[in-house]
């Protein structure tokens, strides 16, 4: 089995790291793939060592990035593209990617860029949640915590659990983030949530607005939605034209 994993950003595999750790134990094949450059603060290359370090750490040594690489926060408006760098891997069975959720708004573009890759090529495309602001205020979100029907929960032990909460000790760049995103992660459920992706349901908002991405980056889902619906109608086959 060849497990593609599609990211947003460097960082983002710790939503995924159980289900690696499962793809490697079961002797799959692992690509994992990061859509931005992620260079908000620091350079590219640096972001790409820190995931490339936590993904050997998982057993994965295929990480790959495109060759002219979108800006960080922008992958909204640059669907096409990251489509046709995901079209340049072949051998692909199976997608996994970030959940629609809206929390941030390459998380979601990056949700739908792999599930339209998937269809193309009839293959199943499943999403994990990382974070979202459904029905909580600034400055709190919620992490792990699945939005809508369809979801499969997987018990994780508390020491693979912890395991996966320890990784972010190696994503030196980012720890005012991963400050604030581990509280939430020690006070939940130790349980890897999985459902099927479906690009139709970006023709909805992910949850009652405002999203999280509206509040915090200030980015509008009306911006959001003027690129994904165009791109949905041109390259989904189940979205009509």
């Amino acid at each position: 089995m060849n497990v593609l994993f599609v990211f947003a950003h460097q960082d983002d595999e710790i939503a995924f790291a159980s289900r690696i750790r499962l793809a490697v134990r079961r002797g799959d094949r692992v690509t994992c793939v990061c859509l931005t450059d992620g260079a908000f603060a620091v350079s590219a290359a640096v972001r790409d060592a820190e995931s490339r370090h936590v993904l050997q750490r998982l057993g994965v040594d295929d990480y790959r990035v495109a060759e002219r690489r979108i800006a960080d926060a922008t992958l909204p408006e640059h669907l096409d593209e990251a489509l046709a760098f995901l079209e340049t891997i072949d051998g692909v069975d199976e997608v996994l990617t970030l959940a629609w959720e809206g929390g941030h708004q390459d998380h979601d573009a990056a949700n739908l860029v792999a599930a339209v890759f998937a269809e193309r090529r009839g293959i199943p495309c499943t999403e994990l949640p990382l974070y979202n602001g459904l029905n909580i205020r600034d400055p709190f979100f919620r992490v792990n915590y699945p939005i809508g029907d369809g979801w499969t929960a997987r018990r994780l032990t508390r020491r693979e659990y912890w395991a996966n909460i320890l990784l972010t000790r190696f994503y030196k760049t980012q720890r005012k983030t991963w400050l604030g995103l581990a509280p939430f992660f020690l006070v939940g459920k130790p349980r890897e949530f999985t459902r099927a992706s479906d690009p139709r349901r970006a023709f909805a908002p992910p949850h009652a607005r405002p999203l999280l991405y509206e509040r915090r980056f200030h980015y509008p889902y009306e911006r959001f939605a003027a690129h994904a619906e165009p791109f949905l109608r041109r390259h989904c086959r189940s979205v009509p034209g």
